[in-house]
């Protein structure tokens, strides 16, 4: 392609994806590779473009990055015109509050690019948006910032509580904390359960977690009973998109069943995808999971309207995270700015989720 400095026509949009690429081998977009693959796809059927950049490709003359050569089979390299519309799929928090970030956020914003999900939210304020809403607190933990004296008196009216870094993702550094025969234990979310000697004294687990929590920022959360499948902690991801009016909507849930000995179901921990509506009536029978569902995607919807009011700049995708405790209640585990593409089966068509992120570009297209 040609560089210029004008942007496309709502009708035959130019869309792009920022992240991270490395390029020793080829172009390597780390794990949205494949699902860049199926965004050229998709795109390309509604007649608009495609490309993929990183943050150092972003210029006056215009955008060095990646297109997909749909004869050669392969991704070729170009230098493209400023896009309509960008999908930040950064995967680093650090790059996001970098100085040489907010510059390229005030670039766009003088060119009128739009961008969505612009950065990370932390586990904190989203917390806090939420509990702006009087009608979430009953699905919503009991959850302050950590401290050794929060973890002393959430103990004395909690049996298990977690404690997760703010920024954290993929399940990593999670602590499960739990009371038992007038013992405190503690488990790594990347470790088998109950790798950690008991302690008799608060101030003794905490000293031997410090090395753990170190000067991270966490949260300290209460620990919900939730149902699960043959002894295997479950959960359940609802992917929620924006569409091109604005308006949220579920495009994907599915089950997520920890793997043996784990107490997180985060498939980067070794946890397993399963169908919802079967996994759920196993448990509840179908009637109650088909309302188990019903309610999920309500509440899920509610949160996603929530925190992208909330939020700063454009939020078009949210990954939340529900539970469901023994006696049938919800609760929210957490949500993610970024999800994972790896939940959806990826054959040759293109999955909803997909199709629900182009229809939101040709949306903003139009604003």
């Amino acid at each position: 392609m040609t560089p210029a400095k004008s942007r496309s026509l709502p009708c035959n949009p130019v869309i792009a994806l920022l992240t991270e690429i490395k390029e020793d081998n080829g172009p390597d977009f780390g794990k949205v590779h494949s699902f860049c693959e199926e965004l050229h796809q998709g795109v390309s059927e509604q007649g608009g473009s495609f490309y993929v950049f990183s943050l150092k490709g972003f210029s006056d003359e215009g955008v060095e990055g990646y297109s997909y050569d749909d004869n050669a089979d392969d991704w070729k390299k170009g230098l493209f015109p400023f896009p309509a519309v960008i999908y930040n799929r950064v995967s680093s928090r650090r790059t996001e509050i970098s100085k040489g970030f907010k510059g390229f956020l005030n670039k766009l914003d003088a060119l009128g690019i739009k961008i969505f999900n612009h950065r990370f939210l932390s586990k904190w304020e989203i917390h806090e948006s939420l509990l702006k809403e009087d009608h979430l607190h009953s699905f919503i933990p009991e959850t302050h910032l950590y401290s050794g004296s929060q973890l002393e008196t959430m103990l004395e009216t909690h049996d298990e509580l977690y404690i997760k870094p703010v920024h954290g993702s993929q399940g990593r550094n999670i602590i499960q904390v739990s009371k038992n025969d007038g013992m405190i234990h503690a488990s790594l979310s990347s470790m088998p359960a109950k790798d950690f000697p008991g302690f008799k004294h608060v101030s003794e687990l905490a000293r031997a977690i410090n090395p753990i929590v170190g000067t991270r920022l966490c949260i300290i959360q209460q620990g919900v009973q939730l149902s699960e499948l043959n002894g295997r902690r479950m959960d359940f991801r609802v992917l929620c998109h924006k569409n091109a009016q604005q308006f949220w909507k579920v495009t994907s849930i599915v089950a997520r069943v920890s793997a043996e000995q784990f107490f997180v179901s985060n498939i980067a921990r070794g946890g397993e995808v399963m169908k919802p509506g079967h996994t759920l009536a196993l448990i509840f029978g179908k009637e109650q999971a088909r309302h188990q569902l019903a309610l999920m995607k309500e509440l899920a919807l509610e949160i996603a309207e929530v925190i992208s009011r909330n939020a700063e700049g454009l939020t078009a995708e949210l990954g939340i995270d529900i539970g469901i405790d023994i006696k049938g209640n919800l609760w929210l585990i957490e949500a993610n700015s970024k999800p994972s593409k790896n939940f959806e089966e990826r054959g040759t068509k293109i999955r909803p989720s997909t199709k629900a992120i182009i229809d939101h570009c040709y949306g903003l297209c139009q604003l």
